[in-house]
């Protein structure tokens, strides 16, 4: 094979498959034949050898077909370019295919007239008989041909598209765990002079929400209620520096436990709600976390003291910005969260489909 056609390897198909395919093609040919003229009571010995005859010189020159069609690097041509090739290559090998069925045939049946005769038309009905055969052969290889490479390029397509989510998600749990540790350690050194012990205690609690928080780093969903552990370990490590000035419920149905949402995505709504609403009222505030069902959806909701201004950000917005990206790789637009002013409150509300992870 030449330097041309290397390129193929990659279209052909298996070769137990080509085979497998080949004496089928083939095999159904002869045997419709062969059925018709059972049914018509035609069916002879010496038709049952001109059958295998076809058969065996069918798959013999439609081999060779293949050969050329790879040697020449076809398969990597347009059709306008390929097509009178097909044409001339089905002529040739028509011819090829009759002169050693012919030449069979007349040594192995003696009950029909021969093959190699002279008479022109018959030779001619015969070559035009395999070119056709050949030529819908050939047509019918670059058709799946062509079909397994688009399927092949579809697949590497969407592999590659799952390489880049996952390597998305992964870059926004690394930006989102530094954040999150970031305003923790904050907070507990706001507490070191205030509180030695709370500090101290609050470090035992940090150290529990990371170990938590790692474990799930490799997941893309993990259970509601293991996300609502974190929420609580979370809220306990607050609630040394704000003690009644954060006042916090949370109601969640017990049969939404195993409910599969992306790992801390709960815990960084409720920071948010910390950070940015209860800790910039000097009463301090109230913040409370619901989950429910609500048709083919789970809906989680975060309610806290204060007021959202749509378009002014707090800080760096990390935390909601890499949300709202997580959200829409994970569940592919079936997911969208929404923050809104709501009856003295903001409400943060987050949709995302049940018992799913896009």
């Amino acid at each position: 094979m030449t330097d041309d056609a290397a390129p193929e390897n990659s279209l052909r198909p298996p070769l137990m498959r080509y085979y497998i395919t080949q004496v089928a093609g083939w095999g159904a040919y002869v045997g419709l034949f062969a059925l018709w003229n059972y049914f018509s009571g035609q069916l002879t010995r010496e038709l049952l050898i001109v059958m295998a005859l076809v058969f065996l010189t069918g798959l013999a020159i439609s081999h060779g077909f293949r050969h050329l069609i790879l040697r020449y690097g076809w398969l990597r041509r347009d059709l306008g370019h390929v097509l009178p090739r097909l044409v001339a290559t089905s002529l040739l090998l028509g011819m090829a295919a009759f002169l050693l069925q012919g030449a069979a045939h007349d040594l192995l049946v003696t009950g029909y007239p021969p093959m190699l005769s002279l008479d022109p038309m018959r030779v001619f009905g015969n070559v035009l008989n395999w070119m056709v055969l050949l030529l819908i052969w050939s047509l019918a290889y670059f058709a799946y041909t062509y079909f397994v490479r688009n399927r092949r390029e579809e697949i590497r397509i969407l592999r590659l598209e799952t390489a880049n989510r996952e390597s998305q998600l992964g870059n926004l749990r690394a930006q989102m765990n530094p954040h999150f540790m970031f305003n923790a350690l904050n907070g507990i050194r706001a507490l070191i002079d205030e509180d030695p012990d709370q500090a101290k205690r609050a470090i035992t609690q940090l150290s529990a929400i990371l170990r938590n928080a790692m474990s799930s780093i490799k997941r893309k969903v993990v259970p509601l209620g293991e996300e609502i552990d974190i929420v609580k370990a979370y809220l306990a490590l607050e609630a040394m520096r704000y003690e009644e000035r954060l006042r916090t419920s949370i109601e969640v149905p017990a049969e939404l436990d195993r409910q599969p949402v992306p790992p801390m995505l709960l815990q960084t709504l409720v920071e948010n709600a910390v950070r940015h609403g209860v800790a910039n009222l000097p009463q301090g505030g109230d913040l409370h976390i619901g989950a429910e069902r609500r048709g083919d959806d789970l809906v989680l909701t975060v309610r806290n003291s204060g007021h959202y201004t749509p378009g002014k950000v707090n800080g760096t917005g990390i935390g909601l910005r890499n949300t709202r990206r997580r959200l829409e790789m994970i569940y592919n637009g079936r997911a969208r969260m929404e923050i809104a002013n709501r009856g003295g409150m903001v409400v943060t509300e987050v949709v995302v489909p049940l018992n799913g992870d896009g």
